[in-house]
């Protein structure tokens, strides 16, 4: 549990910092889109026998309105940017044991710096959690079709979320170290990914744990809150989760990253974060 120490020890001296970078995309994604969606179908009325597919789908992925997809690509670039700026500052403050200071020509030095690399592993897992999304929504809507109880099609429908939750998370700890891959050795795309899949396999425990473990704490009360149907606060959630998954996991792939590399760090040294 070092890397959740570490990670955790991180954000808290400089929490401010790390929530400048990440809370305006948070707020874009929360206002439109929520981590729980197909969660919230099934305890709606809209689960019956006369539900299709495509709303099964547009409602559980937050496309269930058109102006929601501009939203989302333009949170993305916006998130890109933010985010690029983010892990170099961070990567830079863990190498050296200062940041940058900050300004417009650092700012988009580290933007021009780590943009695409960035942009290229962030969409893999967006393209790779559309693609769970597909699959989960048609476990539901055929869950839905099948079973008459409307009681047991919940139980069967929320197990399926659960598992494809679990298996997202899963793959979520494996491409952890693709992003440190591309900024930090200069390895394209594919290259990352393999390399951060074959070394993060053989550290399965103490890789997947520092990542699922705060997530699932995180996920758990957007879940009791949609559930219930309480809008506003599950909106305001929605907000807080997006903002705390991007501070979280940028900086934990940076000190998995530094760790199993090897890596003088000097502002974890500093700061005794392991200790």
């Amino acid at each position: 549990m070092a890397y959740l120490k570490a990670t955790f020890g991180y954000l808290k001296d400089h929490f401010l910092r790390a929530l400048a970078f990440c809370f305006l995309p948070a707020l874009m994604l929360g206002l439109v889109s929520s981590p729980v969606s197909l969660i919230g179908l099934l305890f709606s009325e809209q689960l019956d026998r006369t539900v299709s597919f495509s709303e099964v789908f547009l409602t559980g992925t937050d496309l269930d309105k058109p102006y929601k997809l501009v939203v989302m690509i333009l949170a993305f670039v916006l998130y890109a940017i933010c985010a690029a700026a983010y892990v170099g500052s961070v990567q830079h403050k863990m190498r050296y044991g200062h940041f940058y200071k900050f300004n417009a020509h650092n700012f988009f030095k580290l933007v021009n710096n780590n943009f695409l690399p960035v942009a290229k592993g962030m969409l893999s897992l967006m393209v790779l959690m559309e693609l769970l999304g597909i699959v989960t929504t048609l476990f539901v809507f055929f869950w839905s079709k099948v079973v008459a109880i409307k009681a047991v099609t919940i139980v069967l429908c929320t197990i399926t979320v659960i598992l494809f939750v679990g298996l997202f998370l899963f793959v979520a700890s494996m491409l952890i170290l693709t992003i440190p891959n591309m900024t930090m050795r200069g390895f394209g795309l594919f290259k990352s990914i393999r390399l951060s899949w074959t070394t993060s396999i053989n550290k399965f425990k103490n890789v997947a744990l520092p990542v699922v473990i705060p997530m699932v704490i995180a996920y758990v009360p957007l879940v009791i809150v949609n559930a219930f149907h309480v809008n506003v606060l599950s909106q305001i959630l929605d907000v807080l989760f997006y903002a705390f998954a991007l501070m979280y996991y940028h900086v934990l792939m940076y000190v998995i990253f530094f760790d199993l590399e090897n890596v003088e760090v000097a502002d974890i040294n500093e700061n005794n974060y392991w200790g």
